[in-house]
């Protein structure tokens, strides 16, 4: 059992694919990231057209719960794959293995970078977009209570707005730091010695 885990680290078969795998992941969620920004949000948050506030928080609340099934366990799968490939790199590092050694301080920048991405979703994110689920409750029950002219209503929908356009400038910088875990797992793909 020794000898075969000896084998897994000194010659991983999985550590290119995995690598791919967590540089192309890191780079599809910021695409998606940063398209949500100067595309979507926008979209939803022009009243301008003359879109009432309650369709527009509907629409919004839908995107961020429907965003959370796919992008969390994108992050979540490219943080393990970067945990298990620097973790394989220090050991192969360790062991004298000179391209172990120039991935590694790379591959564990893509990994701090990925757990920075998960800190700013939870801290930041997360909490706005709560808050603008339950503002869409209170805008639609408002509509549907014939309520959607008093004060309360009002209230919500000016906080909604200004959440949105919030949210829209703090997802640049959730983006920024996943092409900059992207950048560092294409640096450590082709990582020479």
């Amino acid at each position: 059992m020794a000898a075969l885990a000896s084998n897994i680290i000194s010659n991983p078969w999985f550590f290119e694919p995995l690598q791919i795998f967590a540089t192309l992941g890191a780079a599809i969620n910021f695409g998606g990231s940063v398209l949500q920004s100067p595309l979507i949000m926008p979209t939803v948050t022009d009243h301008v057209v003359g879109v009432p506030v309650h369709y527009t928080a509907q629409q919004t609340a839908y995107l961020l719960h429907n965003s959370e099934h796919f992008f969390p366990p994108l992050n979540a799968l490219c943080s393990l794959s970067n945990l298990i490939l620097t973790g394989t790199a220090f050991l192969r590092a360790r062991d004298g293995n000179l391209i172990a050694e120039a991935k590694f301080p790379k591959l564990a920048a893509a990994f701090g970078l990925n757990i920075a991405t998960t800190a700013w979703a939870l801290l930041i994110q997360v909490p706005m977009n709560k808050r603008m689920s339950k503002l869409a409750e209170i805008l639609k029950a408002g509509v549907a209570n014939g309520t959607d002219k008093d004060s309360r209503q009002k209230a919500a929908a000016t906080e909604f707005r200004e959440l949105q356009l919030r949210w829209r400038k703090l997802n640049y910088g959730r983006a920024a730091i996943m092409i900059a875990s992207a950048v560092a797992g294409a640096l450590a793909l082709v990582a020479k010695p």
